[in-house]
């Protein structure tokens, strides 16, 4: 009897032996490359990274010092080049405020994307990495931000390649994932360019994408093609092969948020992933002043990358103005906690539990500069906007949620203190602004996955599926004419200007006739 029980407990050890190598067998070595001092990426990538290593997988990533914090299980090659590179490309934004043209404001760019992926290839802890023979990654995931120089590390470790996008898609994102269709293609850069449907617009933002193409193709992907042949050695032609070697997109963004677009099976919507964090917490004042505002609470926030201070007076005027005049309380995350003239219903603080407070049920309206985080958090919480957008997607952020019912957008360079305490209260006093954010808040969340475990799981699928050629459209497979179907629309342009031609000869016979007679 003992002697069977023996035998069934080495039996059962040999079983879990084997689950476990089969567990570990599974697990993979993944790299992330994320070079930005900016904290939006990084809240986006955290949970995903941080979730992957509590599932088995040997996670390392490339940040800046001290950009994120340190997660426990990953191990962080920090390249302290990065946070200099920001800094000498910070100082020369504020020298020059703003860009003289397009032209110009690229060459900026390339030369910042060009600093990074130099940084990061030259880095004496990414050269180690590079000369140990016993490191090999099965997956890299980088984001799809020009830094074409780095897909040679894709080729160097024959690794998996998937993106992971923080901001909304654009046109380049759906080029690098093989979903070439130019009718829902969208700017990089959204200043300038029009969301009418007019022909006059439409042929405007062709120039618009086209222009942006141009400047890729003439100063970014050269740049880093240079560094491309550098470090690796390899040819034009395979940086090329490289680029179209994403399994997958993550994107950080909803339908629910814009507009419907066509997606080929490898763009994985992704919006509210880094609302899988647990959220700080207001703490007992905040909270009580929250409780007790009979009138409704407003937030008014400008994010993380906008001081309050460095607003022309004149803003910072009007601001204390108008909140002076309404009867409901506003919480403002401002870095002035002593300002002079604050009046006694606005509570200052320079840190907030945004999605605290965007959850607290008297929060009536959100003023926000419109970054994607920002829109999402008030999209999720079900709170009206209104927009003040400053630079980059805000505006194409905050365009869409107007589009959508629950917001309202000011252009800042018309900002006075009647446009905007007029604009509160219209707000404040039509329901169908805090309806339509209801509404769309439950589009955003009735979904048959969270957005971290969609995120996962589609990153387990490209580490268990490397033929990627199922997922995503090959365009050297796919001629141009037969894709767009250019050569019917010939045969019938063809067929139909015969007609009109033989009409309009028939006509003008019956015509000459006539005027004979």
């Amino acid at each position: 009897m003992c002697l069977g029980y023996l035998w069934l407990t080495i039996c059962l050890c040999l079983l879990l032996q084997q689950d476990l190598r089969q567990d570990l067998a599974q697990a993979a070595h993944i790299l992330g490359i994320f070079p930005y001092r900016h904290i939006s990426p990084y809240l986006v990538m955290q949970p995903l990274v941080r979730t992957l290593a509590k599932r088995g997988h040997n996670v390392t990533l490339i940040t800046p010092n001290e950009m994120p914090n340190d997660i426990e299980g990953i191990r962080h090659i920090r390249v302290a080049q990065l946070n200099e590179c920001i800094k000498e490309m910070l100082e020369f934004d504020q020298v020059l405020d703003f860009m003289i043209n397009k032209w110009t404001e690229s060459a900026l760019t390339a030369k910042a994307l060009f600093n990074a992926s130099h940084d990061i290839l030259s880095d004496p802890g990414v050269q180690r990495m590079l000369h140990d023979r016993n490191e090999r990654f099965d997956l890299i995931i980088m984001e799809p931000a020009n830094l074409d120089a780095l897909y040679g590390l894709v080729e160097y470790y024959n690794a998996s390649l998937i993106g992971l996008s923080s901001i909304r898609i654009n046109w380049h994102t759906d080029e690098l994932a093989g979903n070439p269709a130019p009718s829902i293609y969208e700017p990089i850069s959204p200043v300038g360019y029009s969301l009418e449907t007019s022909l006059l617009s439409r042929i405007y933002n062709w120039i618009h994408i086209m222009e942006e193409k141009l400047v890729e193709y003439l100063i970014l992907r050269p740049a880093q093609l240079h560094l491309f042949q550098k470090f690796f050695g390899y040819s034009a032609q395979k940086m090329s092969e490289l680029r179209s070697r994403f399994s997958l997109m993550l994107i950080n963004s909803h339908y629910s948020m814009g507009k419907v677009r066509a997606n080929a099976p490898n763009i994985i919507e992704v919006g509210g992933l880094h609302l899988s964090e647990p959220p700080e917490l207001c703490d007992a004042k905040l909270l009580k002043f929250l409780d007790e505002a009979e009138q409704g609470v407003i937030y008014f926030s400008l994010g993380n990358d906008i001081l309050i201070k460095f607003l022309p007076a004149n803003i910072q005027e009007l601001l204390l103005q108008t909140f002076a005049k309404l009867k409901q309380r506003v919480i403002w995350k401002n870095e002035l906690l002593d300002m002079p003239n604050k009046s006694v219903n606005v509570y200052v603080m320079e840190q907030t539990p945004q999605r605290q407070i965007l959850n607290h049920p008297n929060v009536r309206l959100f003023i926000t500069n419109g970054g994607l985080l920002s829109v999402i958090e008030a999209v999720d919480s079900g709170v009206p906007m209104l927009g003040l957008p400053m630079f980059f997607d805000q505006f194409g952020n905050m365009r869409w949620g107007q589009l959508s019912g629950m917001a309202e957008v000011i252009d800042i360079n018309s900002l006075n203190e009647d446009i905007l305490t007029e604009t509160i209260k219209y707000m404040l006093g039509n329901q169908s602004y805090s309806l339509k954010a209801k509404e769309m808040s439950q589009f955003f969340k009735d979904r048959p996955m969270n957005p971290l475990d969609t995120a996962v799981w589609w990153t387990e699928y490209a580490l268990r599926n490397r033929n990627i050629t199922r997922m995503r459209l090959n365009l050297e497979e796919v001629p141009l004419l037969e894709y767009y179907r250019i050569d019917s629309i010939l045969a019938f342009s063809l067929r139909f200007g015969l007609v009109a031609v033989a009409l309009i000869f028939l006509v003008y016979t019956l015509f000459l006739k006539n005027r004979q007679t």
